[in-house]
C-alpha cells in the first residue's frame, strides 16, 4: 500500500505512547480489579446488536467474573439473553423513550430500583436513560457516570444540551482520544474528569489460527465467492455513511488485473432504498457478480478468516471503529478513512515499517481505488506481515479484557 499522507505519519509509536501514557486524559490502568459485594446498574436503551450494547454485555461479563453483581435497566433486545446466561441481571423498563413524561417516570423508577438492590453506582451509556440516570443518581444518593459512545455534535444549541448529560456524571468515559478531543472541544469545562478507554475485542477469539482452510472455503462457499478469489470484505452496516457506494465505485476504478469480489457483511437495518441504489449501481458498473450482501453474521470470527482485505470507507469520522480492530486481530491488512478514531487504531505506514494497513481521504473514488490498487499489488508476504502487525498492535492496546478491567477501575475509583 502506498504511504500514508503527511498528516498520517503522526500515527507512529511515539505519538500512540503520547496518547497512551501522558495524555490529558487519562486511562486507568489494565490490571484486574476485585468487585466483591459491589453491584453496579448499567443502563442502556436497548440489547440489540450495536458499539454501547456488546460493551455492555463485555461489562456485564466482567462485573460478574470480577465478583461483583451486574444489573441492566433496558427496554430489552437480542443480548439480553446472553447477559443473563453470563449471570447479570435484567430490569425490563422503557429506558429508550425521549418523552420528557416517560423519562421522568424512569428516573423514579431507577431510584426506587437502586435503593431496593443496594446499587453501589449508575452507569448510564445514552442520553434519554442519561437524564433520567442523572436525576436518580442524586436521589438515591449513589455515584452517577456515563460513556459517550457517539459522535460529539457542535450544533445546534439545543442538542449540544440534550447530549451534554452524557458529560454531567463523575466521570465520562470517551471511548477515543479522538472523541474526547471533540468533547473538550465542546465542553471545556469537564475536562478534568474524562477518561479515554478504547474499546477492546477478544483477540483469541478472532485469531485467524482458530480457522482452516476448510472452514475459509466453507464459508467462500457460503457467500458464493470462489476458493481462489480476492476478497475485500466491509465489516459494516450497510448505510450511506459507511460509505459502501465510494467502495462500490471504486472497485470500478482499479487498474489492477486482479478482479477481487466485495462482501458486504453487516445489516442495512431496514435501509431497503440504499441496497437497492448500490444493488442498481453495480449492474450498470459491471461488478453484480462480485458483489455479495451477506447480511448480519452471527460468527464476525469466520468472516474475517475467510477475506484478504478489510475496508471499512467511512463518509465522516467514527468515534472509535470497532471493526477495523476486529479485523486487525484477525490478522487482515485493513484501509479505513483517514478520520477519527481510525488514525488511533490503524498503523498507517508500509509493511516494512511495521505498518497494519492505510488510511485513504474520506468519500474520495480516486483515493480509496488507489490505496485498494497499492493492496492487491503487493506480495502475499507483506499483506501478510501487516495482518501480523494489526493483531500486535489490537493485543498492544485494544483487548477486550483490558478494556473491561479500566473501566472497573473507574468503577472502584467512584465507589471508593
Amino acid at each position: 500500500m502506498t504511504e500514508a499522507p503527511e498528516k498520517q505519519k503522526r500515527n507512529l509509536p511515539a505519538l500512540r505512547k503520547e496518547l497512551f501514557v501522558s495524555s490529558p486524559f487519562p486511562m486507568p490502568p489494565s490490571h484486574s480489579v476485585d468487585m466483591t459485594g459491589k453491584s453496579i446498574l448499567q443502563v442502556v436503551p436497548e440489547l440489540d446488536v450495536g458499539g454501547a450494547e456488546i460493551t455492555t454485555l463485555e461489562m456485564a461479563r466482567a462485573i460478574v467474573a470480577s465478583g461483583g453483581r451486574a444489573l441492566v435497566a433496558t427496554q430489552g433486545g437480542a443480548l439480553a439473553s446472553e447477559i443473563e446466561q453470563a449471570g447479570g441481571e435484567i430490569v425490563r423498563m422503557p429506558v429508550a423513550s425521549k418523552n420528557p413524561l416517560v423519562m421522568w417516570k424512569n428516573a423514579r423508577r431507577l431510584a426506587a430500583l437502586i435503593r431496593a438492590e443496594k446499587i453501589d453506582l449508575l452507569h448510564t451509556r445514552s442520553r434519554a436513560p442519561g437524564w433520567s440516570g442523572l436525576w436518580a443518581g442524586k436521589w438515591a444518593g449513589v455515584p452517577f457516570m456515563t460513556t459517550y459512545h457517539s459522535s460529539v455534535q457542535e450544533k445546534p444549541r439545543g442538542k449540544v444540551f440534550y447530549n451534554s448529560i452524557l458529560v454531567r456524571g463523575r466521570v465520562s468515559i470517551a471511548n477515543s482520544h479522538y472523541t474526547a478531543s471533540q468533547i473538550a472541544k465542546v465542553y471545556p469545562h469537564v475536562m478534568d474528569k474524562l477518561r479515554v478507554i478504547p474499546r477492546g475485542c477478544d483477540v483469541d477469539a478472532l485469531a485467524k489460527e482458530n480457522f482452516n482452510a476448510a472452514d475459509k472455503a466453507a464459508k467462500r462457499q457460503q457467500w458464493q465467492v470462489p476458493k481462489k478469489a480476492f476478497v475485500i470484505m466491509c465489516p459494516a452496516r450497510v448505510t450511506h455513511l459507511k460509505g459502501q457506494h465510494v467502495l462500490l465505485e471504486a472497485l470500478s476504478k482499479l487498474t489492477s488485473d486482479t478482479q477481487p469480489y466485495l462482501v458486504l457483511v453487516g445489516s442495512a437495518q431496514g435501509r431497503d432504498g440504499y441496497v437497492a441504489d448500490l444493488k442498481a449501481r453495480a449492474e450498470t458498473l459491471g461488478l453484480s457478480e462480485r458483489l455479495v450482501f451477506a447480511g448480519l453474521e452471527s460468527n464476525m470470527a469466520s468472516a474475517y478468516a475467510a477475506a484478504d482485505l478489510a475496508v471499512v470507507p467511512t463518509i465522516r469520522p467514527e468515534p472509535f471503529g470497532r471493526t477495523i480492530i476486529e479485523a486487525q486481530a484477525a490478522s487482515l491488512p485493513v484501509v479505513a478513512s483517514d478520520a477519527g478514531g481510525f488514525r488511533e487504531t490503524v498503523i498507517a505506514k508500509p509493511a516494512d515499517e511495521g505498518g497494519s494497513g492505510c488510511l485513504v481521504k474520506p468519500d474520495s473514488v480516486s483515493a480509496l481505488a488507489q490505496a485498494l490498487d497499492a493492496a492487491l499489488g503487493l506480495a502475499p508476504a507483506a499483506l501478510k506481515a501487516m495482518g501480523s502487525h494489526g493483531c500486535a498492535n489490537v493485543r498492544a492496546h485494544y483487548t477486550q479484557t483490558a478494556m473491561c478491567n479500566r473501566t472497573l477501575h473507574v468503577y472502584q475509583e467512584l465507589i471508593g
